[in-house]
């Protein structure tokens, strides 16, 4: 049975695994039909790509760019020319955005008796950095056990060190991808369903759904289906793999359907 899992990140963003390992984990979960969609960055797939091809699996490259507008709020662009300079201006833009952040929570952490530097963070320079950065150092620190632990006692909304997401427009991400001939797929729309809006973001440019997603029940992942069909956006599927340490470490896929990933099979090398 084939598998496809088109959401993953690495060291090149909040990911454990840097890429060549990351092809192996999928290599030896089965999976043939792959994407790297680190945020903001697509600085990893020069690394991943002779990997996937050496394990024989079928790839399209990938982004997922955090918006502003709400946490979870992301889109994944598939199929788009990571050698794009405009791409690459728009990408770096994003990422100082992040980093803008980060040193805003840090500040807090610090009023709150928590001495963390910028440079305490585990990110190469030239990597995406973000809040689970900050949690792997508190973890290092012994100041928490886990990133979940870090999010829930620091960095999650509500928490004391939150500071809200700085990322661009859903239509200013969308024309990213575009831009860069690349197609604009909304990650996991069951984790920001209650502020859904497909119509408007279709008009922007919206391609596809993340219909299959760990997360969505069966119930969900029809309903996402149907929606997909309403205003004529195919769907694809992920696992949002991060990597072991990260609460996220369970390499999966689910099952190639062709009903399903005609449209999205069409950008894989």
């Amino acid at each position: 049975m084939a598998l496809i899992n088109l959401h993953n990140h690495s060291t090149y963003s909040d990911g454990t695994l840097a890429p060549a390992a990351l092809a192996r984990a999928a290599s030896r979960a089965g999976i043939k039909y792959f994407s790297l969609t680190d945020h903001d960055m697509v600085g990893g797939w020069a690394e991943l790509e002779p990997a996937l091809k050496e394990e024989g699996i079928l790839y399209c490259r990938g982004v997922e760019i955090s918006t502003g507008p709400h946490e979870n709020l992301h889109i994944l662009g598939y199929g788009l020319d990571i050698s794009d300079p405009v791409l690459a201006g728009r990408l770096a833009d994003f990422r100082s955005r992040r980093i803008t952040r980060v040193r805003k929570i840090i500040e807090l952490l610090r009023g709150l008796g928590v001495e963390i530097a910028f440079e305490d963070l585990p990110v190469p320079e030239g990597r995406t950095v973000g809040r689970p950065h900050i949690a792997d150092a508190l973890k290092k620190k012994k100041l928490v056990s886990s990133r979940s632990q870090a999010f829930k006692r620091y960095l999650a909304a509500g928490r004391p060190a939150y500071v809200p997401p700085n990322g661009p427009p859903v239509e200013e991400a969308i024309r990213a991808i575009k831009d860069a001939g690349g197609r604009a797929v909304l990650a996991h729309p069951g984790v920001v369903a209650k502020i859904l809006d497909i119509p408007v973001w279709k008009e922007a440019g919206l391609d596809g759904l993340e219909a299959f997603y760990p997360a969505h029940t069966g119930a969900a992942t029809r309903e996402f289906v149907t929606l997909a069909g309403r205003y004529g956006l195919f769907v694809t599927a992920g696992c949002d793999f991060h990597g072991p340490g990260t609460e996220r470490d369970k390499m999966s896929g689910f099952e190639y359907q062709e009903e399903y990933f005609s449209e999205i099979e069409q950008l894989f090398l």
